[in-house]
């Protein structure tokens, strides 16, 4: 499934923006709410974490 099927573009943008480390820190994103965070966090966090720099 396709990244903005589960985020609209604005979140995934401010995603890859503040590259959350935590499910806390995601949760703060605007339009992640708590349903996605429970069922995307990890995979998210997880791509996150393996691009880093």
């Amino acid at each position: 499934m396709p990244p903005y099927v589960i985020f609209h573009d604005k979140t995934l943008i401010e995603l890859a923006a503040t590259r959350p480390s935590s499910r806390s820190q995601m949760a703060k994103v605007p339009g992640v709410g708590e349903a996605k965070l429970d069922r995307y966090g990890a995979a998210f966090l997880a791509v996150i974490a393996e691009h880093e720099e």
